[in-house]
């Protein structure tokens, strides 16, 4: 070391006897000693350094636990969303009217719409092996596979169920329950198939006028879950996932999904001691087989569906949990130790400070880019608000989402810029959630959310809120899913369970309901026409069944020019039409069944091969007469039918009540 105004003095600390000469008592605490000197510089060296890499130290642990938390919770992140992607797709078939309406009356035409319904679905969801309903006896009704993304119908071997757990769990359920099974190997005909299906199966009870109706069943791919989870893993990593019993699900090699047949390849038989104390820990860390585990217990967290619990864990490969604390105390002694050894002035020192901050600030960016990475690569829109609801970032997906660009949305009030119309209108029938949960610190959830995009149109979405920070400085982070193809599917549901499919009106149970609100509220002035096409079925004996539909449509749209807005038209089944009217006399309604008469008289059936047929109707009127079912009414309109087809067809017969003298 050089001191100015002092010599250069070598000092060989290996040589006791030399380094005695060449420190004597007088010189050792003179102000200008080296000695002194140099002890007085180590010291402040070894101060500066402890005082300036001890927090270094420190937020090289801290930021080492923040990525692992950070991975463990994006693994509940989706596992959550993936959870709720499945009961929500229960719920909407559970609920949706084409079956309801199979359960009330079983007929075939029912079996036939939820079966094309089920193929509908399992189209717009390739991600399910299996769509079934499984009614109340536990027997398979419908029952849809997906073969390699295409969905087939199953009609022969449906199966007997009922001894299985999750069938069992479906029929003990209540109303707008759902169930969720263990992760296991899909089982047919009481067989583990081969090659192995790994499997999680979403049972939704179904209820119809306050009856148990059955279940619906989707099985869906678990590996789809699995490969997901890992990309929220860093490289030197990996995914292990456990269920409740300690089976391995993924991570244990040989002994993923072997708990399926054989119970001693389990983590809760190999190791259990250790399984006590992972499974009496919501969250931790340990360490098997010189591996180091930080896991998290996770369970969908909604009261209605009864689901497993998993246990989520990132495994560092081949290190020890020793290891990692390590890494941070080797780096820290090894800069002790040349801070020791360097003797350059405290400038120096000074801008070495300074280099390790900017080495922060650039790990501490590197970290940020890689969140930035796992958010845009996730399937959920995801965005941070502070305590005022101002939006602090968003990922590309909640940008493709809404519209709006980060640049854009950064700084504003998403309450007010995506949740408040142009108009000043809510989206929100009850409180926002995202205030909710700002104000209260409560997680929020809602399956059908709404928010105005950058273009002013409504995005429909799922919404789960969460919020993090302590309650003076409380922000939140929200995760959005486009819905819009579950609500569009669940309009094309109720829509197809009203209508007939060949002629576009009414079906016979819409109509009937339709009629049956006007019933119910006594209205005096209803009116129904049974209409029936005359020697129908001799158009279908000459001509074929396609020149009968030719014949069907072109009646349906010769009578729906004659009728109003607010009439009701519907077909009841065969070549027997229903025609209800309301606010009009009993003269008027005779004249619109003579105007309906003389139009089908006069339409022309243009037919594929160019012929063209004529047809006739006939057609009763009955009047309500206040007091009568919807069941009495359509008798007495089916009386007056069956007087216009023996007086010879093509005429319109009013019903008369039987006088006195017998005659009507």
């Amino acid at each position: 070391m050089v001191v100015q105004s002092t010599a250069i003095v070598q000092i060989d600390y290996h040589e006791p006897a030399k380094l005695i000469e060449t420190f004597n008592m007088p010189t050792w605490f003179s102000r200008h000693s080296l000695l002194l000197q140099s002890s007085a510089l180590l010291v402040l060296i070894v101060v500066v350094i402890f005082v300036t890499q001890y927090p270094t130290y420190q937020k090289d642990r801290e930021l080492e636990q923040v990525d692992i938390n950070r991975n463990l919770e994006l693994m509940q992140l989706m596992t959550a969303g993936y959870v709720q992607q499945l009961t929500r797709d229960a719920d909407v078939i559970a609920a949706s009217p084409v079956l309801q309406m199979y359960i009330r009356d079983l007929s075939a035409e029912g079996l036939l719409s939820l079966e094309q319904a089920f193929l509908n679905l399992a189209g717009l969801r390739p991600s399910y092996d299996q769509l079934r309903y499984i009614d109340r006896s536990g027997v398979e009704q419908v029952r849809v596979n997906n073969y390699n993304g295409e969905p087939q119908l199953v009609t022969q071997g449906l199966q007997l169920k009922i001894h299985r757990d999750y069938v069992k769990a479906g029929l003990a359920g209540e109303a707008g329950s759902v169930f969720v099974s263990r992760f296991d190997l899909n089982v047919e005909n009481g067989r583990i198939q081969v090659p192995f299906v790994p499997t999680v199966r979403v049972v939704a009870s179904v209820h119809v006028d306050g009856e148990q109706g059955g279940m619906v069943v989707l099985n869906a791919k678990a590996n789809e879950l699995l490969q997901h989870l890992r990309t929220a893993l860093p490289d030197g990593t990996d995914l292990v996932v456990l269920d409740d019993a300690g089976g391995w699900i993924a991570g244990g090699g040989v002994a993923d999904w072997a708990f399926a047949d054989d119970s001693a390849s389990r983590f809760s038989a190999s190791y259990p001691a250790l399984w006590q104390q992972v499974r009496g820990a919501q969250q931790g860390q340990f360490e098997l087989e010189d591996e180091c585990y930080n896991y998290r217990w996770h369970r969908y967290s909604d009261p209605r569906v009864e689901s497993p619990e998993l246990l989520l864990a990132q495994r560092t490969a081949g290190e020890p949990c020793s290891a990692v604390g390590m890494d941070s105390v080797k780096k820290a002694g090894v800069r002790l130790i040349s801070g020791l050894l360097v003797t350059y002035p405290l400038l120096l020192l000074w801008r070495r400070a300074n280099t390790r901050k900017w080495q922060m600030q650039r790990v501490l960016a590197e970290n940020y880019h890689q969140l930035q990475v796992v958010t845009q690569m996730s399937g959920h829109g995801l965005l941070m608000v502070d305590q005022q609801c101002r939006v602090q970032w968003i990922n590309p997906e909640g940008e493709r989402l809404l519209g709006w660009t980060e640049a854009e949305l950064i700084g504003r009030d998403l309450h007010q810029t995506c949740h408040v119309t142009p108009d000043g209108h809510s989206l929100h029938d009850g409180p926002c959630p995202t205030l909710h949960t700002l104000a209260t610190g409560e997680d929020s959830r809602a399956d059908k959310d709404r928010m105005v995009g950058r273009n002013g149109r409504i995005v429909h979405l799922s919404m789960s809120v969460r919020a993090f920070g302590d309650p003076e400085n409380r922000g939140a982070i929200l995760a959005i899913a486009d819905v819009s193809r579950h609500v569009e599917t669940e309009r094309n549901l109720t829509q197809l369970a009203r209508t007939d499919a060949l002629t576009g009106v009414l079906n016979r149970g819409a109509w009937l309901s339709v009629v049956s609100s006007w019933v119910d509220n006594d209205n005096a002035a209803l009116y129904v026409i049974v209409l029936d096409l005359d020697h129908f079925k001799r158009v279908n004996d000459t001509f074929g069944h396609g020149a009968g539909d030719t014949v069907l449509k072109t009646f349906v749209k010769t009578v729906s020019h004659l009728l109003r807005r607010d009439d009701v038209f519907g077909r009841l089944g065969g070549e027997e039409f229903a025609l209800a009217v309301r606010h009009l006399t009993k003269e008027q309604v005779l004249v619109l069944a003579e105007r309906i008469r003389v139009a089908v008289g006069d339409m022309l059936c243009t037919l594929d091969d160019g012929q063209e047929i004529t047809i006739t109707t006939s057609c009763g009127v009955a009047q309500y007469s206040g007091e009568e079912s919807l069941k009495q009414l359509l008798e007495k309109a089916d009386k007056a039918l069956y007087l216009a087809k023996h007086a010879g067809r093509n005429q319109v017969q009013f019903y008369q009540p039987i006088t006195d003298n017998g005659s009507e």
